[in-house]
């Protein structure tokens, strides 16, 4: 068994304001990533700004950062700023912006000219510091070594192979407030993908499990919420916020198994949120698993049974199935993926793999 969270959060209302002597220690030039719209509107980049300000810290900007993140976006953030003695990363959004902020990293740091090599044998596990700000609740990229791209190489969205810990989280549930209800419900049930997966691994371990309990708990209190979000109380963001946090310390042991393993080409064809794509394969991955541990994840979340689940899932965060086509290239891609299966908690075959992408709907 082994536990390590490298990076140091702070999970508080104004942390981002408070954390003004250790933004400052880590260089004199900052480069911001963020996508164009939400760190705007939600006044997290004001924050940053003024702290910024505050310390006579330069900055560059980045805000060109879509959802899922391409190897090119990358490249062209690495050109623009590999001459500008950057010291170090503020990322500002949800899991886009941290894990595009986390390549940006590596390739200043290494002085790597194309985003491909991000995917090559690592040269270390280094890159600028990262400061990490997130403003939705599902991703947990702020306490994860891991960095998602969209890679075109593979036609699918792919980890980079370098492991990258951000230096800082600052966690403020006040930047929630502005998510959409479309949103909030599909990084939700992200981070519902990322307990529940950890907790049913191959990899699980009792510090695992430690995280995954509590999350798994918390994540419960918002269940009827998520019925309808359109009025969260302060309290409703930061439990969303914090059950997203411990997902991500959750997968930073544990890893992620089929139910993402499956969505991966749902969301590079066919343009489904990561979340959700995620959300379709939650009760198939349940369905096949052990008994004791399905009823342990099941009473920590609230649920009666795991039909009961399925309902939940099905209607509140609308789950219509995808085409059989897209659902029989996402059991083939898995299938040829061993190293993913490696963290799924019994031997999927792919005959088994395609019950569980089809069981929301067809058992």
């Amino acid at each position: 068994m082994f536990f390590k969270i490298p990076t140091t959060v702070y999970f508080e209302k104004d942390c981002v304001l408070h954390s003004q002597k250790e933004i400052q220690a880590l260089g004199k030039k900052a480069l911001i990533v963020c996508g164009q719209h939400s760190a705007y509107s939600n006044g997290s980049f004001d924050d940053v700004i003024t702290v910024l300000q505050d310390q006579n810290i330069a900055y560059e900007l980045f805000d060109r950062i879509e959802e899922n993140p391409s190897m090119q976006t990358v490249e062209e953030a690495y050109k623009l700023n590999k001459d500008k003695n950057i010291d170090f990363i503020i990322a500002v959004g949800g899991g886009s912006a941290m894990d595009a902020a986390k390549a940006i990293g590596v390739m200043l740091y290494y002085g790597l000219d194309e985003a491909a090599k991000l995917y090559d044998q690592p040269l270390g596990h280094c890159s600028l510091p990262i400061v990490a700000i997130p403003t939705t609740c599902g991703t947990g990229s702020e306490v994860t070594a891991a960095a998602v791209l969209t890679n075109n190489i593979i036609k699918s969205k792919a980890s980079i192979t370098y492991r990258i810990y951000p230096k800082i989280a600052l966690l403020d549930g006040k930047y929630l407030r502005t998510l959409s209800v479309k949103n909030i419900k599909n990084t939700a049930v992200d981070a519902l993908g990322h307990l529940i997966e950890s907790y049913i691994s191959s990899k699980a371990t009792k510090f695992s499990d430690m995280l995954t309990s509590e999350g798994l708990r918390v994540w419960g209190l918002n269940k009827e919420i998520l019925k309808d979000p359109a009025n969260l109380l302060p309290q409703d963001y930061e439990n969303l916020l914090l059950a997203s946090v411990y997902g991500g310390m959750a997968i930073a042991h544990c890893g992620t198994n089929i139910p993402h393993g499956l969505s991966y080409p749902l969301t590079y064809y066919e343009n489904i949120p990561h979340g959700k794509a995620v959300g379709f394969f939650l009760y198939g991955l349940l369905k096949y698993a052990d008994r004791q541990r399905v009823k342990e994840v099941l009473d920590l979340l609230g649920f009666n049974n795991l039909e009961e689940l399925k309902t939940y899932l099905s209607v509140i965060f609308s789950l219509e199935k995808p085409a059989d086509y897209i659902l029989d290239k996402a059991v083939e891609e898995l299938a040829q993926n061993k190293n993913k299966l490696s963290y799924a908690p019994y031997n999927a075959n792919k005959d088994l793999l395609r019950k569980i992408a089809y069981s929301l709907w067809t058992e």
